[in-house]
C-alpha cells in the first residue's frame, strides 16, 4: 500500500487540485468489531453505554467539540 491513488477535484474557487483517493484495504475484516464481546459483566457494559450517552446528549461533556475554557 505504498502507492497512493489521487483524485482531481475542483476547489471552491474553481482551481484543479489533487485530493487523496481511498486508503482502505479492499475485502471484509477477519474478526467482528462488536463492542459487547469485549466488555466482560453487565456493569461494564452499561458504563459504556452511560459514557456515550453523556459524551452525546449532556451539556456538561468537554468532548474534542466543546472546550472547559473559552478562548
Amino acid at each position: 500500500m505504498n502507492s497512493y491513488s489521487y483524485d482531481e477535484k475542483e476547489d471552491f474557487s474553481g482551481k484543479k487540485v489533487k485530493v487523496l483517493g481511498p486508503t482502505y484495504e479492499e475485502g471484509k475484516p477477519d474478526q467482528s468489531g462488536d463492542w459487547r464481546e469485549k466488555l466482560a459483566s453487565r456493569d461494564e457494559r452499561l458504563g459504556f453505554i452511560r459514557t456515550a450517552m453523556r459524551y452525546w446528549y449532556n451539556d456538561d461533556w468537554y468532548g474534542s467539540e466543546k472546550r472547559k475554557q473559552e478562548a
